[in-house]
This record gives C-alpha cells, sequence and structure tokens, in this order.
C-alpha cells in the first residue's frame, strides 16, 4: 500500500499527519529539491495542510499527549495558544 493510500484510509488525524510527515522527510533526503508543494500534489491536498500537518507531527514528537486530543483542528488550536 502506498503512503496516499495509507493516508486515505488512517481513521485518526495523527495517523495522517505521522504518514505525510514520513513521506515528505523521505522525499527530501531522497530528492534534494523536494518541496511543500510536490507533498501536497502527492497527496492532492493544499500546500497549507501540508504545512500545518508537518507543525502538528513536530509537536508530536516533542508532546505525545497531543494524541490524546480528539481532532486536528482541536490539536491546531492548543499550538497556537487557544
Amino acid at each position: 500500500m502506498t503512503f496516499k493510500e495509507n493516508y486515505e484510509k488512517s481513521k485518526t488525524w495523527y495517523e495522517r499527519v505521522m504518514l505525510m510527515e514520513i513521506y515528505h522527510l523521505a522525499m527530501t533526503q531522497k530528492i534534494r529539491s523536494w518541496t511543500l508543494t510536490k507533498t501536497a500534489e502527492h497527496f492532492q491536498v493544499s500546500i497549507g495542510l501540508v504545512s500545518e500537518n508537518l507543525r502538528l507531527a513536530h509537536a508530536l514528537h516533542n508532546n505525545p499527549k497531543l494524541i490524546e486530543i480528539e481532532t486536528r483542528d482541536n490539536a491546531l488550536r492548543k499550538l497556537n495558544g487557544h
């Protein structure tokens, strides 16, 4: 199964966030000119979504308790101090 297929079948926001991060980081190592835009194109989502997902992934590495937050929107609110 591809990253995109796994992403689409993921049931939680944090699975999607982590899958996108792993894919993006792997591609930046494989292809030095890889960008957020290329990741967005691959997953057929906006650049803004990719950017937010990468921020959330970084936050999850630093604070695994974020997984306990029910929704992606609530996790973003917590990151933004709301």
